[in-house]
């Protein structure tokens, strides 16, 4: 793809052309395409709920994952981290946001995509983005919820049945009593103090998180991870419920689904009343070993806002799926986050246990409500005091848009990051920021910057691209379950439990389609 993101599908041609000219022929398919009934492009919320639905009703399905698996290892060296970065922090790129040297190429967990007009990441590796994230469950309010799918949904199914369900399959908590009055949570309860004297009631948020692994990590009998800040590229401890471990390892367990890695899928074409979905198998080096094909009754497309939508933008445009409608590619967003870091309170490194924990929410905001999540900040000032890290989320409309571009094969994303509406979330975040730190004299801002985004939605929105359970309009058996159906902002929360509710819903559709 363009910018930063890696390698683009015509750099692997051109790699191919390369191989020729030194006398080595191209990579071809094996063979025939492999005949499937069920194809999963994906292995992140989505993709394992629906690995999952589908094999508990007696289906077999094949699940296809860009990257690697990151099996937790009892040497706790499974992930990169902030005290020695290499190329396991970064997707098929020496280019990350969060590190100044320069890493080695290869397959890591985080994909940082150079978009006009921010950086969005996701995920890459068998888990998704539940390796990578903040492991924040939170279900929106009926308000929230509303602002963001209109009428689209009710609320009141999705609360009782699909949120219910999602909770149970990842299995959140709040961080417990003994772990928030630790030491290595000084800054949590910091944040807490802080929000508390500003009026905005703070709370406990639920978490994907094992906490009894984290008091491991303080016994000093599993690696210290999220106790100590070092958890944004994969939490070596485990203390992270992410769904390989989780869901998806339910789903392997049953026997009905295989998930091929290092697997990237490039096309999907109609072929005689099924799917022929092509790929290009890589190594740790991102070059093209192999080009398998499958052919499948039914693909569900759960690769995540920008894989997902780079993907259909790219088969409509060049021919593929050209029924798919203009809508496709549109409604995009970045759940309008803002990435705060206020300093000037007591210090509390290194104190910043995380991966995050607290929640406070800002209703009554001049502009639009505000909510701030705590997440570590492990730089601390210079001057001897503390600091104190918050991802802000806001509302704002869904403007960016992805675009075809057939002289190079490539797809870019475009983000207007001074419209009018995004000028007003920062406006929002600001009026927040500023109320927390009049509550606390001596504080002030650091930083409150929109140039990052970990929460990329939209491109395929529901009840515009596809119908409202995930049915892409213009094909038959083609399924849209991730975060590409929600139009842009969760209005306020973290879209993780939202985006697996969504996907059980969807799958929950599909399968009456399927079995008849």
């Amino acid at each position: 793809m363009s910018g930063r993101s890696g390698l683009s599908r015509r750099r692997f041609l051109t790699g191919v052309a390369a191989g020729a000219a030194l006398g080595v022929l191209p990579l071809r398919s094996a063979g025939a395409a492999e005949s499937v009934k069920i194809l999963i492009i994906g292995s992140g919320y989505a993709g394992s709920v629906a690995a999952l639905r589908l094999a508990q009703a007696g289906l077999d399905s094949v699940v296809l994952e860009r990257g690697k698996r990151w099996p937790i290892t009892a040497q706790g060296g499974t992930f990169a981290t902030p005290a020695a970065p290499d190329g396991r922090a970064s997707w098929l790129n020496s280019w990350s946001p969060f590190v100044s040297q320069q890493l080695d190429v290869y397959p890591g967990v985080l994909e940082a995509f150079q978009a006009n007009g921010v950086i969005a990441l996701a995920g890459a590796g068998v888990g998704g983005g539940s390796l990578v994230n903040n492991a924040v469950m939170l279900k929106p309010s009926q308000a929230a919820f509303n602002r963001a799918f209109g009428t689209k949904i009710d609320f009141d199914e999705m609360s009782e049945q699909w949120y219910a369900r999602a909770r149970s399959l990842i299995g959140p908590t709040p961080m417990p009593d003994d772990v928030y009055a630790s030491t290595h949570y000084t800054a949590a309860r910091s944040f807490t103090a802080e929000t508390t004297a500003a009026g905005l009631a703070p709370f406990r948020a639920d978490m994907a998180v094992d906490w009894q692994t984290v008091r491991e990590e303080q016994a000093g009998t599993r690696e210290a991870s999220l106790i100590i800040a070092r958890s944004i590229w994969g939490a070596n401890s485990g203390a992270k419920r992410s769904v390989d471990r989780t869901i998806l390892a339910a789903a392997e367990a049953t026997g009905r689904v295989s998930v091929e890695t290092l697997t990237r899928v490039v096309d999907v074409v109609p072929s005689a009343g099924r799917y022929l979905v092509r790929c290009e198998r890589i190594d740790d080096t991102g070059a093209v070993v192999a080009r398998p094909e499958y052919s499948a009754e039914h693909v569900f497309f759960a690769a995540g806002s920008l894989g997902t939508s780079r993907l259909l933008v790219a088969a409509r445009d060049r021919g593929s799926l050209p029924a798919l409608r203009a809508s496709v590619g549109r409604g995009w967003g970045t759940n309008s986050d803002r990435q705060t870091v206020r300093v000037g309170m007591p210090w509390n490194n290194p104190t910043q246990g995380g991966p995050s924990g607290i929640v406070a929410q800002d209703n009554n905001n001049p502009y639009e409500p505000v909510t701030m999540i705590n997440f570590p900040w492990p730089r601390p000032p210079a001057d001897g005091t503390g600091a104190l890290g918050a991802l802000a989320m806001t509302t704002c409309s869904a403007d960016g848009y992805f675009t075809y571009d057939a002289a190079t094969d490539d797809v870019s994303l475009t983000w207007p990051s001074t419209s009018p509406s995004a000028l007003r979330a920062t406006q929002a975040v600001t009026a927040t920021v500023d109320r927390i730190n009049a509550a606390n004299p001596g504080t002030s801002t650091l930083r409150l910057n929109a140039d990052t985004t970990s929460h990329t939605l939209g491109g395929v929105v529901l009840g515009q691209a596809c119908t409202t359970d995930g049915r892409l309009y213009g094909y038959n058996n083609l399924y849209v379950i991730d975060s590409s159906l929600i139009p842009g902002t969760m209005a306020t929360v973290p879209p993780a439990l939202t985006v697996t509710a969504l996907a059980d819903r969807c799958v929950d559709q599909a399968l009456h389609r399927i079995l008849g």
